[in-house]
């Protein structure tokens, strides 16, 4: 009999209809959309790099034996500036590659923009200086500027 009472509170709570904020649909639909996108982007570029369609900046046939160095010797042999320096490589494939990565790695930050206006919109100041926070934080550990030695 217990059983049965118990069953009958789960199906009166799932029956509940839960309205989702307007903030949680924007990020939710950026965040879903977004990570297709990068997803995508990597296995597109990906697979330009095994291909050999367009020459990479490491060879591939190299790479198995590099794996063990780290990537200042990479960076040194092979002409690659450290930091955003990559970028001027970016019609190398595997710089494509990288730029797949880094775009699926900046997929917080257009999710954070995508709600800034909301909140500014709904005056919730706290949620609004939460938000530049956090894409402050973001943007700076991208940046390169702070480096842990």
């Amino acid at each position: 009999m217990k059983g049965d009472v118990r069953m009958d509170k789960t199906i009166k709570s799932s029956e509940k209809n839960i309205e989702t904020p307007i903030d949680q649909k924007r990020y939710a639909l950026v965040l879903k959309w977004s990570a297709r996108i990068g997803l995508f982007s990597i296995l597109f570029t990906f697979f330009i790099y095994i291909s050999g369609l367009i020459s990479p900046v490491i060879p591939l046939e190299r790479l198995p034996h590099l794996w063990v160095r780290n990537s200042m010797f990479l960076n040194e042999s092979f002409g690659i500036a450290t930091g955003w320096g990559w970028m001027s490589l970016i019609s190398k494939s595997d710089m494509m590659a990288k730029a797949a990565l880094t775009f699926l790695a900046c997929v917080p930050i257009l999710c954070y923009l995508s709600v800034l206006p909301i909140y500014v919109k709904k005056k919730e100041i706290v949620m609004v200086f939460i938000v530049l926070m956090e894409i402050s934080i973001l943007i700076l550990a991208a940046s390169g500027l702070l480096k842990v030695e």
